[in-house]
């Protein structure tokens, strides 16, 4: 694996968004040349991205005869929903997974199905089927293509195991042995450490919370976080916080679980694949190994988080458009985005050509593409996630039980969805 994927991982998914580029949809000399031009809608991203698009966009051009106009937005999210309401988003866009029920509601993305059909040796089942079905609608209808992904793992500080006379291969692979593992653990640390770091977000422990089988939104979209199953499987969190195993980035000092690791605040944490980048260019003394989370009752189990091409169902020229996805998402692109950028690839085929599952530490959270759950549910998930993320600090810190933090989540959220909904 070169160094390269190691030193820069991060998910194009949660890249923070920093500056605006403006561009146009093409000029008049080009339309009365005949030329076909195609807009493309992103954020900024890394600077590893950024140069490994243009080269993305410039192999494409050569390739097709198209011209790609990048539109490079701050504000992502609104800014591209402001667009789509006036008309004006570009032909094909990033669409978060977690944003695609909304925008496919409104019947502002392009089925994909035809194209795809139409399209010799594309092969979706190269993807990993989590990856892909994030862009799947309701209706069985495709809406987007995955460009990368990111999953979740458990991270150790091999000092900090090594001093404490614990092998990291015994860092148990059932939840059921996490906690006596987290209070040995616990026990041989400095009092100042913490067995492990977590972030306490909906985003994060989704896949915890359905491991019964039972999902946090019912069948029309209201919360069901205070069903007891749900809140049976969230409470070893709530244990395990009381007593000490683990503990929020705030509150040993920091904002993120990705720096209390890195200043030897915890000894493990749970996080995704992009904090490599982070550990090794702001904490590069501190060396580290990866693990799968924890199977609960015998079932593997993380979250994925992804992005996809998509394309705008108001668009003109719509075979240009998909011309431009299918070699974004098609086997060359893809290794040229994943290599360049540093980001897991969606296609299977991509991964194992690039050997990426043969690198120790990037192995777990390919391994989760396989089994991973989407960030991804309806159009009312961050309602829900808003009222968790707002309530279960309440019951962590033993002012309410998990059920009574739960059940006013599920009231208040449900308050806000019935309002959206109507």
């Amino acid at each position: 694996m070169k160094k390269v994927l190691k030193t820069f991982m991060v998910l194009g998914a949660v890249c923070t968004l920093l500056f605006t580029v403006a561009c146009g949809n093409g000029t008049k000399d080009e339309a009365a040349a005949g030329e076909k031009t195609v807009t493309l809608g992103v954020w900024k991203g890394t600077e590893a991205e950024k140069t490994t698009r243009k080269k993305l966009i410039a192999d494409f051009e050569k390739e097709s005869g198209i011209k790609v106009k990048e539109k490079v937005y701050n504000d992502y999210e609104t800014q591209l929903q402001t667009d789509l309401v006036g008309g004006t988003a570009p032909d094909v866009f990033y669409v978060e997974a977690y944003l695609a029920p909304s925008l496919i509601e409104k019947k502002v993305l392009a089925p994909l199905d035809d194209y795809i059909s139409k399209t010799k040796d594309f092969d979706t089942e190269d993807f990993y089927k989590p990856v892909y079905s994030a862009f799947t609608g309701d209706d069985k209808v495709q809406y987007g293509l995955p460009k990368d992904y990111s999953t979740l793992g458990i991270y150790y500080n091999e000092k900090m195991f090594a001093d404490a006379g614990i092998d990291p291969n015994t860092i148990p692979t059932t939840v059921d042995k996490m906690e006596p593992f987290l209070e040995n653990l616990k026990a041989k640390l400095p009092k100042d450490v913490v067995p492990s770091a977590f972030t306490a977000d909906l985003a994060r422990q989704m896949y915890i919370a359905q491991s019964s089988g039972e999902t946090i939104l019912d069948k029309d979209g209201y919360s069901n976080l205070d069903d007891p199953k749900i809140i049976a499987a969230l409470q070893p969190l709530v244990d395990w916080y009381q007593k000490g195993l683990i503990k929020r980035p705030a509150d040993l000092g920091q904002d993120w679980s990705g720096d209390s690791f890195g200043a030897g605040k915890a000894a493990m944490m749970v996080e995704g694949n992009w904090a490599i980048a982070h550990l090794e260019q702001n904490f590069p003394d501190v060396k580290f190994g990866t693990k799968e989370v924890p199977t609960i009752d015998g079932k593997k189990g993380t979250m994925v988080f992804t992005v996809s091409y998509s394309m705008n169902a108001a668009a003109k020229d719509k075979d240009a458009a998909w011309e431009l996805m299918e070699y974004m998402t098609g086997k060359t692109g893809m290794k040229t985005w994943a290599e360049g950028a540093s980001v897991l690839p969606s296609r299977q085929s991509v991964a194992k050509e690039m050997n990426i599952d043969s690198d120790a530490i990037l192995q777990p959270f390919v391994a989760g593409a396989e089994y991973a759950t989407a960030w991804q549910d309806g159009t009312t998930l961050s309602i829900v996630a808003d009222q968790y993320k707002n309530m279960l600090p309440s019951a962590l810190k033993g002012e309410m039980t998990l059920k009574e933090a739960m059940t006013k989540a599920t009231e208040s959220a449900n308050n806000d969805i019935k309002t959206q909904l109507k």
